[in-house]
């Protein structure tokens, strides 16, 4: 199986966040790709890749203009302000008829029209991070439309909490929404003339910005399993009743087991069976995990297993994997290869 890295993630390193009502350490680490790569480097099954550079055109079909250039110009902007080095955190919001006309010119205002909660920081190398994280996600489209069955691509910062404007979330730049597009202008067209591609997001949180995003697409339909935005982030997006011919919803309640999440889980994978997909391209968030601390589902690390043979089996098309979320250090690297192995003991193309 490809699995894709790259060693720029690391320059994204914030140094906290503010989350909770309170301050603490950045939760989306540098360290978190780098356990995942770790405990994939000796599997015999697994061939390692580095990241490819790809033309930005592809970035700006998913996302504005405006945006894309206030994410490479943001921190030298608020440096030359004399404004906190350490990072841009939003101070304010833009909220609803604010986001109808354009940013103020300062620094601070831009941070509050483009970020949308507190929890993410922009530093000096987050661009850069964030461009290769796309890369990444694009790398690997790159080897499903050049045959092979699956790739796993370890994206850092995770992207889809990012919509077309706006990042949050952990997430600046949509690699799911990036890789879809990219597989759709780059693949072969079914009998039909058109290549579908079926997103995935099994990540615990609502995939709100991939959700925005492909409401601007045709031929992407977003499936997204998560926990109910009543109680938990994005807390106003993610809702069932949101369900449209572009995504669909599966908002779930706190507690939920692996037995309940598998039924909801065959249900996801009858709607993507039922669309007709040429390519699949999956969020992986093992955020889910009974141990996270930021998630509050009770899935055991043997659902994921369970999880990715179903796919397999029912959905027998090319599958692009991107690393979301998942935050628990002593169980992250564990979870994400019990979802990998059954593609690993597939040993196809």
């Amino acid at each position: 199986m490809i699995v894709v890295h790259s060693p720029h993630h690391i320059l994204h390193n914030p140094p906290k966040e503010f989350i909770s009502n309170h301050i603490e350490a950045y939760g989306e680490s540098p360290e978190r790709a780098e356990i995942i790569l770790e405990a994939l480097m000796d599997h015999p099954d697994v061939e390692l890749t580095r990241v490819e550079q790809f033309d930005l055109s592809h970035f700006y079909k998913i996302h504005g203009n405006d945006y894309l250039v206030y994410l490479q110009t943001a921190y030298d902007e608020w440096v030359a302000a004399g404004l906190w080095s350490e990072g841009i955190m939003p101070e304010f919001f833009a909220l609803g008829h604010m986001r109808n006309r354009p940013p103020s010119k300062s620094p601070e205002g831009k941070a509050g029209y483009y970020m949308t909660d507190s929890c993410t920081m922009i530093v000096k190398g987050t661009w850069e991070a964030v461009k290769y994280s796309g890369f990444t996600a694009l790398t690997g489209a790159k080897y499903l439309l050049n045959g092979r069955s699956s790739a796993f691509s370890i994206c850092r910062p995770p992207g889809h909490h990012a919509g077309f404007d706006y990042a949050g979330g952990y997430c600046f730049v949509n690699n799911a929404a990036l890789a879809a597009k990219f597989l759709q202008d780059q693949g072969r067209p079914e009998a039909d003339g058109d290549v579908k591609v079926g997103i995935l997001d099994i990540d615990f949180h609502h995939g709100n910005g991939t959700q925005d995003i492909v409401q601007h697409l045709e031929n992407i339909l977003l499936v997204s399993i998560h926990g109910d935005p009543d109680y938990s982030y994005p807390y106003l997006t993610g809702f069932e009743s949101e369900n449209t011919e572009k995504n669909v919803n599966f908002a779930l309640p706190p507690g939920i087991n692996d037995e309940a999440y598998f039924k909801v889980f065959q249900k996801a994978v009858s709607t993507l069976k039922a669309f007709g997909c040429s390519y699949l391209v999956i969020s992986l968030g093992v955020d889910t995990s009974e141990h996270d601390q930021i998630g509050n589902f009770k899935l055991t690390s043997a659902i994921y297993c369970k999880l990715a043979q179903y796919l397999i089996d029912e959905l027998p098309l090319p599958k692009l994997i991107l690393m979301e979320g998942g935050y628990n250090i002593d169980f992250l690297a564990g979870n994400v290869m019990a979802f990998l192995t059954p593609f690993l003991e597939a040993k196809t193309l």
